[in-house]
């Protein structure tokens, strides 16, 4: 383990506070790594630090391995100054992100680089503890097969809305045809930690891929991440940061009312809702009536393989017009949805992304002429609509999150004197 220096003024009751010294070098590795400050006297025009102070905060930075001179030097005029990088090739983080049908679990470096990955084919269950034993066993799998690096820390993410400051399913209802409910009680980031002895973060799949779309080059302040899966889930950034809402439900278009539909039962116990069109569960659903009605050679020559979504996307592309209207339902369902999201939120930039659906010409001809007609035109005018692949995002913003957890100034206070966070998880747990 490396030894963190000794820095002056340390107080803990003050940790994360500007004046704490731990904080400050918090602050000079978030320049650094974004770029906004590389040399010294970069950093002390940027903070306002004395050139003794930033020296001794870049020595603290470089110690516990998260800085490291660059190699090149620039000048603004006077003697050339070196530049210093962000360097997280060292330290290790995990990600694990859940749906219905199965996990994956990443391992990847503090700069975001995946090392390896794994998919786990797993029925979820009413039984949380059993699913988390399963993905805490696969973690152990995949580190033992890139050398035992030490874990600095982990991102989960769930298939529903998770309370953040409890690390609890905030709503147990998780999209699917078996309507798994998951308890309040079980603590799943405190389970993890336990577990695996180093900080966790837990939140929804959704809210992840929308941190990692957030982290594109370029990206937007305000944007909607819409994830097309099971259910329909969404994760909303608002002025760059991810925005959970007073009780962590924010971005549940999965339950907006879009039709008077009363056949259309939802798993939330309502009709209408837009996971009721378009969560693959429903258009299975769908898929199989129109069978049973006699509606669709398509899909009846093929019912005996099974009738999931890429197959009802296939014949909706082949011109079954029972697979068409399946496929139209779903896409005008979620673009009212999104036009009430568009025009309350006004976001830059709305991305839809996950499964087969996200693919289908039809679906995305239908969501956009639906979204266009159906929001208010002055918040359209700018708006930017993408549809298509986007599972990585989710992966990525499972990443950011904990990277950005590690390295914010009062989570870095705390674990940065001992030189790592490894075995520290109940001490980051305890100040949020």
């Amino acid at each position: 383990m490396v030894k963190a220096p000794e820095l002056e003024g340390r107080v803990m009751p003050n940790a994360g506070s500007p004046t704490d010294p731990w904080a400050q070098v918090a602050m000079l590795v978030r320049l650094i790594r974004t770029g906004e400050a590389q040399t010294r006297p970069e950093l002390a025009e940027a903070t306002g630090l004395g050139r003794n102070v930033i020296t001794l905060r870049v020595q603290a930075a470089e110690a516990i391995g998260l800085i490291r001179a660059s190699g090149a030097a620039r000048s603004r005029g006077g003697r050339a100054a070196d530049i210093w990088e962000f360097t997280g090739v060292h330290h290790h983080v995990l990600v694990a992100t859940v749906d219905e049908d199965g996990f994956r679990v990443v391992l990847a470096n503090l700069d975001l680089t995946p090392l390896g990955e794994s998919s786990v084919e797993w029925t979820l269950s009413d039984d949380t503890a059993r699913t988390c034993e399963r993905m805490a066993a696969q973690m152990e799998t995949l580190i033992s097969d890139h050398r035992s690096p030490t874990i600095w820390g982990i991102g989960l993410g769930m298939p529903a809305p998770v309370d953040v400051t409890t690390g609890r399913s905030r709503d147990p209802v998780i999209a699917g045809a078996k309507g798994i409910r998951w308890p309040r009680t079980f603590d799943i980031r405190r389970w993890f930690i336990d577990r695996m002895k180093v900080p966790v973060w837990v939140d929804s799949v959704s809210n992840l891929a929308a941190l990692g779309a957030a982290s594109e080059p370029e990206a937007p302040a305000d944007l909607v991440f819409v994830r097309l899966g099971n259910g329909v889930g969404s994760g909303i950034v608002s002025n760059g940061g991810l925005h959970r809402g007073a009780d962590s439900l924010a971005g549940e278009i999965t339950h907006i009312v879009v039709s008077d539909d009363a056949r259309r039962l939802c798993l939330c116990g309502r009709s209408g809702c837009v996971d009721a069109f378009a969560g693959s569960w429903a258009i299975e659903a769908e898929a199989r009536r129109a069978v049973a009605q006699g509606r669709s050679p398509f899909l009846a020559a093929r019912a005996e393989d099974g009738l999931g979504l890429a197959v009802v996307v296939a014949g909706a592309e082949s011109g079954d017009i029972a697979c068409a209207e399946i496929v139209h339902s779903a896409a005008e369902a979620l673009g009212r949805g999104l036009a009430t999201v568009v025009t309350w939120f006004n976001p830059r930039r709305v991305v839809v992304a996950g499964n087969d659906l996200a693919s289908s010409p039809l679906f995305r001809h239908i969501l956009t002429r639906t979204l266009q007609s159906q929001a208010l035109s002055a918040c359209i005018e700018h708006l930017e609509l993408r549809i298509g692949p986007g599972q990585a995002a989710e992966v990525v913003g499972g990443l950011s999150l904990v990277r950005d957890a590690l390295l914010a100034p009062s989570h870095l206070a705390a674990w940065a004197p001992t030189g790592s966070p490894a075995d520290f998880g109940a001490a980051v747990l305890a100040i949020g």
